[in-house]
């Protein structure tokens, strides 16, 4: 029996990527190839998207040239496979490839928390599968890979911070968060806070010069970026994306951030719960599958039921730093327009998981209770069921017709 248990999270882990398959497959009508297109443009000099072949939505018409709004950081990472195999190199490659990392990463940083390595796998498991990171990282969307390629970065920003703690490695890779999605530049107050901390024990004239020199000089350069595509040092572009622009009935013309968005982002965040699937021509019956998970977004605890524990976690050094981060990670969330439409749980809350899960690991010691280990197994189940529902999918309910080739 101890063997089969010991066995779970492996077992969970080709479930898990086999289901990854099927859903990728099932999902193969999203296509995007944004930064797979900017990839090009960088390797021939340009800052502008090609005239030829371009992407369906999500980029800005500025003066007769098409830009991305998107950070530049992962058409840059992109650059040298493009240059070798061409524009039509896929970009999700990028987003799967953020995801194998995390989760090594999450594992390594586990182990440091003196986990065992089976509970570490489990939580490994939850991080990547038992959240909306898995969503992010296998549907080809442009905003969706932004998402998982930064919280790559994140994510080893925090194994290094918990690790060897060499800080100009850690301000490289918040810089190379900040360059994938500008609102992460706020991760910084996580760092900032913690090397105030501990002021005490360290050189702090010298920890947060090399924390801050790769930070403001990215700074400088995506302020040089924008002014050579906008001719403002803060303008992204962000408000002049076509695609919403062309729409008379989206949230913005209530302003892309205002204040009369929070309660529906909390809404969503913390209360939405799937949505019934109704037989049609009856009072209410329901037919199979019976829920699927609405565009709009679905609360945490129905894609992550794991962070139910969170009210049983400990204070530890690192807490009060993380809880403040979270507080202004969210903000520019919540004060968004764009809630949903098409996401799989609220896939901003990206932004803040590492985070959490940081806040999450002190309520279970050193040991995963086996009732933890049920939330895990029961939440990434769920997420392979109903991932897709959004678009009223379920490839795993009728796998067969993915298995073909």
């Amino acid at each position: 029996m101890k063997k089969l248990l010991n066995l779970t999270p492996f077992i969970l882990l080709v479930f898990a990527i086999f289901s990854g398959f099927i859903i990728y497959k099932a999902a193969y009508f999203a296509k995007d190839y944004h930064f797979s297109s900017l990839a090009q443009s960088f390797v021939h000099g340009d800052l502008f998207l090609s005239p030829v072949n371009l992407p369906p939505g999500d980029f800005v018409d500025y003066r007769g040239k098409q830009y991305l709004f998107f950070g530049p950081m992962p058409s840059i990472l992109l650059m040298p496979f493009v240059l070798f195999f061409g524009r039509d190199f896929p970009q999700i490659t990028l987003s799967i490839f953020s995801i194998i990392i995390i989760y090594l990463a999450i594992f390594k940083l586990c182990r440091k928390f003196e986990f065992k390595s089976t509970d570490s796998i489990y939580l490994s498991n939850f991080f990547v599968f038992g959240t909306v990171l898995y969503f992010v990282g296998i549907v080809n969307i442009s905003a969706y890979l932004v998402q998982a390629v930064a919280t790559m970065f994140v994510v080893l920003s925090l194994l290094e911070y918990f690790g060897k703690k060499r800080w100009f490695l850690i301000g490289l890779l918040t810089a190379g968060a900040f360059a994938t999605r500008a609102t992460l530049f706020l991760i910084c107050l996580f760092f900032l806070i913690e090397v105030l901390r501990q002021r005490k024990t360290i050189n702090i004239s010298r920890t947060l010069t090399l924390f801050l020199i790769p930070i403001v000089f990215t700074a400088l350069v995506l302020g040089i970026y924008n002014f050579r595509r906008f001719h403002s040092f803060l303008d992204t572009g962000y408000t002049r994306n076509v695609t919403v622009l062309s729409e008379s009935n989206y949230n913005n013309k209530l302003g892309w951030f205002n204040p009369i968005h929070i309660p529906a982002n909390l809404y969503a965040l913390l209360i939405m719960s799937p949505e019934p699937v109704k037989r049609e021509n009856v009072t209410f019956a329901l037919e199979f599958p019976f829920v699927k998970a609405s565009g709009m977004g679905m609360a945490i605890w129905f894609t992550s039921p794991l962070f139910v524990y969170l009210i049983a976690s400990r204070r530890k050094a690192y807490t009060l730093s993380a809880l403040i981060a979270i507080a202004f990670l969210l903000m520019p969330s919540l004060f968004y327009f764009g809630i949903g439409t098409s996401q799989y749980g609220y896939r901003y809350a990206l932004d803040f998981i590492p985070l959490l899960f940081l806040l999450l690991l002190p309520a279970f010691g050193k040991t995963l209770p086996n009732f933890a280990k049920i939330l895990i197994v029961g939440g990434m189940i769920f997420n392979t069921l109903y991932m897709l529902s959004i678009w009223d999918i379920y490839p795993l309910f009728n796998i067969g017709d993915y298995l073909k080739f």
